[in-house]
């Protein structure tokens, strides 16, 4: 009897591998997606009383676990670790583990989700990403052990904000707050009574991003499935409200049970506020938010002593806005 054969792979190198080796032994190829937009439940409910395996990755970004639910007995899912290389022989050995029934090598969301963990990102443009970053782990550190990690990889900015060298290894800025680049999760020192912020810098497009083979892309949906909370910054523009409706759409689909904080970042004091308030408030429907005035003369002031903005006026109204947020993070984390 003919297996249905479905993959969905972040490796094009590796799905050519397992189509090669499991069309030679009683499997056919029904679909090969190339992102999770291609996939359709009719795929595994249309044909009936035929065993259909699933082969994929945690990155390729499904959760495979609640389709599983929603499918019958005939369809088997295997999540193989694309970083790791696998003969011939494995890769139809697990394959068939799976349709036994051994699938506990499939992952779950939450187990891969760090409870600490705070994601930084948002629109393109420039909207304050590594600013508020920055600035609100400071504010976080006088309530809590803190490290912030710089893991924009086109553009790491955090150490040179703060008037140190790019380092691969933790530095301290204060008693509370350390300090980190990386260009894998995998070097995050972080010790268990720490939160940790990472920077990611700009949102790529996501319809994209989860089937993005490249470096950043794959990083980014890492990035996104390791932490549980997840904060997204625009600015006052038209474009940054079309890209955060785009991004909560994604959220919808793929990582509904991210706890999601919208910051609306450089608010002028123009006559256009409370109409872009208005539709700002509309896009994220009633999730958590707040809005942070634009003060170009303290950050200003702030960078030129490679100082955060607290140490250059605790009483400005971005200083206290930025407090607020710090307060709300630690009451959730």
């Amino acid at each position: 009897m003919k297996i249905n054969l479905i993959t969905a792979l972040s490796s094009h190198q590796v799905e050519d591998q397992v189509i090669e080796v499991l069309l030679k032994h009683d499997f056919q190829l029904q679909k090969r997606l190339l992102s999770p937009s291609d996939f359709d439940l009719k795929l595994i409910s249309s044909i009936s009383a035929v065993r259909i395996l699933i082969i994929s990755d945690k990155d390729f970004g499904l959760n495979w676990r609640e389709i599983r639910r929603e499918s019958d007995e005939n369809l088997s899912i295997l999540i193989l670790d694309v970083d790791k290389r696998f003969s011939s022989d494995e890769i139809l050995q697990q394959a068939n583990q799976a349709l036994r029934g051994s699938n506990e090598a499939l992952p779950t969301g939450d187990s891969i989700r760090r409870d600490s963990w705070v994601l930084f990102t948002g629109s393109d443009g420039s909207p304050g990403i590594s600013t508020l970053a920055l600035n609100t782990a400071q504010e976080y550190s006088k309530l809590a052990q803190m490290l912030l990690v710089d893991a924009d990889l086109s553009q790491q900015s955090l150490s040179q904000m703060v008037g140190e060298r790019v380092s691969y290894q933790r530095s301290a800025l204060n008693n509370a707050l350390s300090l980190q680049s990386i260009t894998s999760l995998a070097e995050i020192e972080s010790r268990e009574d720490e939160s940790v912020f990472i920077d990611v810098g700009s949102a790529p497009v996501m319809s994209q991003a989860v089937s993005d083979r490249r470096t950043e892309g794959k990083f980014f949906m890492q990035a996104l499935n390791s932490c549980s909370h997840l904060i997204y910054i625009i600015h006052q523009d038209s474009r940054a409200l079309y890209q955060l409706e785009q991004f909560e759409e994604f959220l919808k689909m793929f990582s509904s049970k991210l706890n999601v904080i919208y910051l609306l970042n450089k608010e002028s004091s123009s006559s256009s506020r409370p109409l872009f308030r208005k539709s700002f408030r509309s896009k994220i429907d009633g999730k958590p938010h707040f809005f942070m005035p634009y003060e170009y003369g303290n950050l200003e002031r702030a960078r030129n002593r490679y100082a955060t903005l607290s140490e250059v006026n605790s009483r400005s109204s971005l200083s206290r806005a930025l407090r607020e947020l710090a307060i709300y993070l630690h009451k959730i984390i």
